[in-house]
């Protein structure tokens, strides 16, 4: 039935080898009580942690039922442990927040058995070691001989192939001792047990067969079994726990523990709180920051203009009087400093293609001059949009761009598609934002203050310091009448 060929393990600590076992070969009967004797650090608890899967071999092989696990993986071993191991330890292992009963079930509920059938099983087991009045009460009211009993019935509940005992008796007084021997022995009737124990006196009386440990080696034993070739007839099966069971342990572990469930959250909290405070802030002062880099920037937009002034080509300072009788003529430095730029519809693709993120607003002024004229009492007047005194004969840089184009009131345009370069900078007092590009807007200081001169130009008759109402503005109308119609 199970069959050890072979195995080795070494344990590396540093430099240090210590060899826990050394060349052990033992076959096993399908069911006997086999007691493996042997001092502290003998490599008996190895072997059985071997047997068990809870261990890997470096070398040889453990064979199941014919099958070789030498080429088991992580779940393999699971499935076996869960399905044809039962193991009984020395210090229990129960669940505490859990009734005798669940913890019973515990590993039914891998093993995928259904619920009905996994609670008749607990009964039986429970039954079996004498405890079916205690099922229901927690591991902690319970005396530690019931506990080993409860820890058997969790073993023998999925009805393994192997019952692996690690000194069960070890925190037992001699009375109960008895009674649990006594029940393991029963159990060995039906099944291979196999128990770990420093006590020579137990092995004897309840033991069928005693091997004894020494060094990782086998010194002798009392009952050798050579097991035959055996066909591969061993199957696993997979273990698996439901969502809503897992839910139901968690829950109930909760409940079990609410002060400490309560402390933990409460400093989840206020950690979580905490680093939400702090993404806040710096979200808040980089929003704040970069509302007052682009209100800043707006005010300074970068110009390229059909003209500029290249500065460094201006002299920087006057030279004496020349000596020379001859004239010579050279572009004045005026001239010189005066750059044309070259602005094609190449390089208008060009600034179209530019990276979003680098440009997020651009307006493009075309030097188109228009014929503008307006309504006023019954008579046409022209207008054009300009802070020039309208009075003066001269020709200021203001009353130029007029006559280039529309430059003063063209305003950049969102390339993303979203909040208007206007939405964005300006606060509307009266009317709306344009939506279309014949709508005009006038642009008044904070204090609602506006140059005289461009009203006067729009054709409006003001005086200094004259108040008009919103409405007195909003809704007038300017034409735009063609060249050959206007002469």
């Amino acid at each position: 039935m199970l069959e050890l060929k072979h195995i080795k393990k070494y344990y590396h600590v540093g430099d240090t080898i210590t060899k826990a076992l050394d060349d052990v070969s033992v076959s096993f009967r399908q069911q006997e009580f086999v007691a493996i004797l042997g001092p502290s650090s003998s490599g008996k608890t190895t072997l059985l942690n071997m047997i068990g899967g809870l261990d890997r071999y470096d070398s040889g092989d453990l064979i199941i039922e014919g099958k070789s696990t030498k080429t088991f993986k992580d779940a393999d071993w699971d499935a076996y442990r869960n399905n044809s191991i039962g193991f009984i330890f020395q210090s229990y292992n129960l669940i505490g927040h859990l009734s005798i009963m669940d913890n019973v079930e515990m590993g039914m509920t891998l093993s995928g058995v259904s619920r009905a059938e996994k609670e008749k099983r607990a009964v039986d087991a429970l039954t079996r070691v004498g405890l079916a009045e205690h099922m229901h009460k927690r591991p902690n009211q319970l005396s530690g001989g019931q506990m080993q009993r409860v820890a058997i019935a969790r073993a023998i509940a999925n009805d393994p192939e192997i019952l692996l005992a690690d000194e069960p008796t070890g925190a037992l007084d001699s009375e109960t001792s008895e009674e649990i021997m006594q029940l393991i022995k029963e159990l060995s009737k039906e099944r291979l047990v196999i128990m770990v124990t420093h006590n020579p006196q137990l092995a004897k009386q309840y033991a069928d067969r005693i091997i004894n440990f020494a060094d990782g080696k086998i010194l002798n034993d009392s009952a050798p079994y050579s097991e035959h070739e055996a066909d591969d007839h061993f199957t696993l099966k997979r273990t698996k726990m439901s969502f809503w069971t897992a839910l139901k342990l968690s829950f109930t572990n909760i409940k079990t523990k609410k002060g400490r469930t309560f402390l933990t959250m409460f400093a989840s909290s206020i950690g979580i709180i905490s680093v939400a405070i702090v993404l806040a802030l710096s979200t808040g002062f980089q929003t704040q920051i970069d509302k007052t880099e682009a209100e800043t920037l707006a005010q300074y937009p970068i110009t390229i203009a059909q003209q500029g002034q290249d500065t460094s080509q201006r002299p920087s300072q006057e030279k004496g009087f020349s000596k020379s009788d001859q004239v010579t003529a050279q572009t004045s430095a005026a001239d010189k400093a005066q750059h044309v730029n070259k602005i094609s519809q190449k390089y208008l693709d060009y600034l179209n293609g530019l990276n979003k993120k680098l440009a997020k607003n651009i307006s493009y002024t075309y030097a188109t001059g228009f014929n503008l004229v307006r309504d006023v009492n019954g008579q046409y007047k022209p207008v054009k949009f300009s802070n020039s005194n309208p009075e003066r004969s001269g020709v200021d840089a203001s009353a130029m761009m007029s006559t280039l184009g529309v430059g003063g009131s063209v305003y950049p345009v969102d390339r993303y598609g979203k909040q208007s370069y206007l939405e964005s900078n300006y606060k509307v007092l009266a009317g709306s934002y344009p939506k279309a590009a014949t709508d005009i807007v006038l642009v008044v200081n904070r204090d609602n203050t506006v140059n005289i001169n461009s009203l006067k130009n729009l054709g409006f008759t003001v005086k200094e310091n004259q108040k008009y109402n919103y409405n007195d503005l909003v809704g007038q109308t300017v034409k735009v009448v063609a060249n050959d119609d206007y002469y």
